[in-house]
This record gives C-alpha cells, structure tokens and sequence, in this order.
C-alpha cells in the first residue's frame, strides 16, 4: 500500500509524494471534489497538473463520472486526488465503479495514491464523522460508506485558522472526548505508507 495524505496540496513534502507516486510516474489528476463547483474546475485542473508536472511526474486529468476515463485508471500509476467535498467525490467514484478499481488497486500495492483534505477523508470506513462539518447535501443521495482503506475516520484541518479548520478542530476534539479513534491531520502534516505502517511526518 502506497499512501500520501495531506490537508492541502503537497504541502512542501515534494520527496515523500515522489516515493509514493514514483518518480516520472503517469498520474490521474481526479477533481471530482469540486463537482459542485464546475466553474472553478478549469482553474483548478490547471493548478493541479501544474504541481504534479513541476515534480517531473505526468499528469492526466480524469473524471470519473466519465466511463471512458474510469477505465483509464488501469494504464496510471497513481491517483492526485484533490479537497473540496467530500461526498462529491465519493458520489463520482462509485457512479461507473472507480471505487472498486481504486481499492482493489491501492490494496495489492499496483496504485500510489495521493490526496488531499476531502481526498484523503474518503479513504476512510465511513463518512459519517466527516458530515458533520462536510455537506452531504451536494449530492442528491450521499453516500455514507468510504473506501475503507483506512482503518479509522481521517478529519483534516486540526487547528487549522482559516476555512472549515475551526469547525473541523471541535470535530476532532469531540470525538478524542468520545473515545472515537481517528486520524486528526493538521496543515502541513502527511500521513504516509510505504508497505508498513501508516507514519506522521510532521509540517516543515
């Protein structure tokens, strides 16, 4: 299993993202966060390919309600998962069965993934934790199952100050007091695995 996750972007981890894509790898660009938002969508490609492309990799934008680019997931080496929302991107990875490609292929280690803030939040068994400062309301008929990939809820934007960083440090703070076990990432924190263990490289 080759994970990177982050709150925001590479987040100055330039090597980490590299060991988990590989280097001069072929990698999807997924948007599909920002459905909601179609108008900032050709902003955002440009950004996204941008960072890949300047860390010598090879970006590929895919969307996946399309079903011509979900087949395409199986000539890539790794996913670029953007933020945004997070029930608009699960919505889009179960609408031609991406999510069944992407877990499968992030399992037996043929798939680096790397995503950010609602991109790495997905990853986890359920999404139930996450609409509570995440709406699910973008979509017609959410869904509430992650991709199960990790073992526990992920809640990006711990002590974040800008953006939803408050509401998502009372999440975190809540389910500590609950006794709820989750991944709290901070801005400028990575999660990271290499075939072991998931480890925390903390912000530079």
């Amino acid at each position: 299993m080759r994970l990177f996750l982050t709150c925001l972007g590479v987040d100055g981890h330039d090597d980490l993202l590299v060991s988990v894509t590989g280097r001069g790898a072929r990698v999807g660009v997924v948007l599909n966060a920002i459905d909601d938002r179609p108008s900032d969508r050709v902003l955002a490609g440009e950004i996204e390919r941008g960072e890949i492309g300047r860390l010598g990799l090879r970006p590929v934008e895919l969307d996946l309600r399309d079903a011509a680019d979900v087949a395409c997931l199986a000539a890539v080496d790794a996913l670029w998962v953007r933020g945004g929302n997070t029930f608009a991107l699960r919505s889009a990875m179960a609408t031609h069965g991406a999510d069944a490609v992407i877990a499968r292929r992030i399992d037996d280690g043929s798939l680096g993934y790397a995503g950010y803030s609602a991109g790495a939040a997905v990853l986890a068994p359920d999404l139930d934790a996450v609409a509570e400062v995440d709406d699910p309301g973008v979509v017609d008929v959410p869904i509430m199952s992650g991709l199960g990939i990790l073992d526990r809820p992920l809640v990006p934007h711990v002590g974040g100050t800008y953006g939803e960083g408050a509401a998502c440090t009372e999440l975190s703070r809540r389910l500590t007091a609950d006794g709820v076990a989750h991944h709290a990432l901070r801005d400028g924190d990575a999660l990271v695995t290499l075939g072991g263990d998931l480890r925390l490289v903390p912000r530079r």
